[in-house]
């Protein structure tokens, strides 16, 4: 008996990956369900070689290949964790300065003297209190030590 299965993809990311792809390879496949077996049967391939704690080598240039795949994946991980950091330190950034634009704020509806709306577009506020930024200080000479 065959079996057949339908598969529904809802991340949309990958929906569009594939799209991409298949109108790029689109004229080797005569329809979409042949294209995206053969994606699944890459992928399993690839999982199953992934899993597999051993792997007898048979020749040099296997291993080559295996070694070569190796580090593409070890490329393409930094190169996906260093713009991760990037982001993640320009949301901080950001974030930091709506917060000391936030505290300084409060401090003036507490001495009665609400800041102007244009001071504070103008980043007037932006800049972190001189005990949190030594805090701040502190905190990053542990984390960086080598």
């Amino acid at each position: 008996m065959n079996e057949q299965y339908t598969i529904r993809i809802y991340d949309s990311k990958i929906k569009n990956k594939l799209e991409k792809v298949y109108k790029e390879v689109d004229d080797l496949f005569a329809t979409k369900n042949p294209f995206i077996v053969d994606c699944i049967n890459r992928g399993l391939d690839s999982m199953i070689k992934d899993l597999s704690a051993s792997k007898k080598v048979e020749s040099i240039s296997e291993l080559y290949d295996e070694m070569h795949l190796t580090v593409e994946k070890l490329d393409n991980l930094i190169k996906l964790s260093e713009r991760n950091a990037k982001e993640n330190i320009a949301n901080l950034t950001v974030n930091q300065k709506l917060l000391s634009c936030n505290y300084n704020m409060l401090l003036g509806l507490t001495d009665n003297a609400p800041k102007k709306a244009d001071l504070v577009e103008a980043g007037m506020y932006d800049d972190l209190p001189e005990r949190l930024l030594e805090m701040l200080e502190d905190i990053l000479k542990v984390y960086l030590k080598k």
